[in-house]
């Protein structure tokens, strides 16, 4: 793997869900994420939210986001997906979340995958999540939503993919990506970059026999896992180092207004992106204190706002915080 081609860590996880409201809900009110970005899905024609949660500032590896689709069906789970996404938060706070997490109604338990315990718990939609304790303070959390910053979610820590073949999967992990392996648990196994802290994991989980999961937009699916690059001469060195490899369905960069994408589908049929946060970021179109107030739209769709705006769901934004 080249040097000048490695990613540096997750940069956003981008899934499928259905009621914008619910979703807000679980991110904000129950997780205290803030709601830093609303804007809409720039592919198709119909008007999707887009709706990016993350820590104040909407830091790379903070960064979940969704396209709330409630009059879509639910996907299929299956090999080639996302089975979870792991998030971390300081070490000590795990029975705060579980405490919190149960009195907004979701239902959680422990289990303990490398040594770790974590809590497990539903999306409305039915994505898994995890919250994982990581000795890291990085990056600053969000505390506006009732979360103390001593237990708030600091980041993505990990996410997990299904995959049926190991061996190929493997080598495209090591020798397109930089990652290596380091440990095993069962059918479980962790790719780390670099020193494998907190943000810097993937985990694989080997369904031989599990049947191909959706791939299209549907309620429930992870649609895409997106990696940091850092800059666009990176993203496009890996670009090339992929086609290299024969991987030659890579896409060419793709603006998203706020960050450059690089899709690729990898031997395990889940979609990844290489990203690049454009100048400006988040800020281009909103001052940090403004972040995630309005429903904005890119230049190019400007002009259609009076068409798109009116078919998207309200939000109520007000945080309703339950005692913990």
């Amino acid at each position: 793997m080249a040097q000048d081609a490695r990613v540096r860590g997750y940069h956003h996880v981008t899934f499928c869900v259905g009621s914008a409201q619910e979703d807000y809900d679980f991110h904000v009110k129950a997780l205290g994420l803030r709601l830093g970005k609303k804007t809409v899905l720039f592919d198709g024609q119909e008007p999707i939210y887009h709706l990016y949660y993350g820590n104040g500032s909407g830091d790379e590896g903070t960064l979940l986001t969704s396209f709330p689709m409630s009059w879509r069906p639910r996907g299929q789970r299956g090999s080639g997906q996302v089975t979870s996404i792991t998030l971390s938060a300081p070490a000590g706070s795990l029975s705060f979340w579980k405490q919190r997490l149960t009195n907004h109604g979701y239902h959680t338990e422990y289990i303990e995958r490398f040594g770790e315990r974590r809590v497990v718990f539903d999306h409305p939609a039915g994505i898994e999540y995890e919250i994982m304790e990581s000795v890291s303070s990085e990056p600053s959390p969000w505390t506006g939503a009732g979360v103390d910053g001593e237990v708030a979610i600091r980041s993505i820590g990990a996410v997990t993919v299904s995959a049926r073949d190991i061996p190929e999967f493997d080598a495209f992990l090591k020798d397109g990506m930089g990652f290596a392996q380091i440990a095993s648990d069962g059918p479980h196994y962790r790719y780390a970059i670099d020193d494998g802290t907190s943000g810097k994991i993937l985990e694989v989980l080997h369904e031989p026999e599990m049947p191909q999961g959706t791939w299209t937009f549907a309620q429930g699916v992870v649609h895409h896992i997106a990696f940091d690059m850092g800059d666009r001469q990176t993203q496009q060195n890996l670009k090339l180092h992929l086609e290299g490899l024969g991987f030659t369905d890579v896409s060419e960069p793709k603006d998203r207004n706020y960050f450059t994408s690089v899709y690729f589908r990898t031997p395990a049929g889940v979609l990844f992106e290489a990203a690049v946060t454009n100048e400006g970021g988040w800020l281009k179109d909103e001052t940090l204190d403004s972040l995630g107030d309005k429903i904005l739209l890119p230049p190019w769709l400007e002009s259609e706002r009076g068409n798109i705006i009116p078919r998207l769901e309200p939000i109520v934004a007000e945080p309703a915080i339950l005692a913990d």
